[in-house]
């Protein structure tokens, strides 16, 4: 059964939350990328790429920068198999 892409997105906020220090303020999450992704062999799984970004606060209103995740979500289950920070050119 294929997941729901509004569940992929789900799946992915809730692991950057929980993955972020609990004194980390993150705000304006939004969604960049959402790609259903078929494995190459028939043995492989279809997944999910998906790019959230969100602004990093420090701790004065203006001290803060837009970072960058991408995670891959497997279909079937919806588990997070990984994160990592990705660049993103200002223009």
């Amino acid at each position: 059964m294929s997941k729901e892409p509004r569940e992929v997105v789900i799946a992915a906020y809730n692991y950057l939350a929980a993955v972020l220090p609990p004194t980390q303020k993150i705000s304006d999450v939004r969604v960049e990328e959402l790609q259903p992704v078929k494995g190459v062999a028939e043995i492989d799984k279809m997944w999910w790429k998906v790019v959230l970004s969100y602004d990093n606060l420090g701790e004065f209103p203006f001290d803060k920068k837009r970072e960058y995740k991408e995670f891959k979500v497997v279909d079937e289950d919806g588990k997070v198999e990984y994160m990592k920070p990705i660049s993103h050119a200002s223009t």
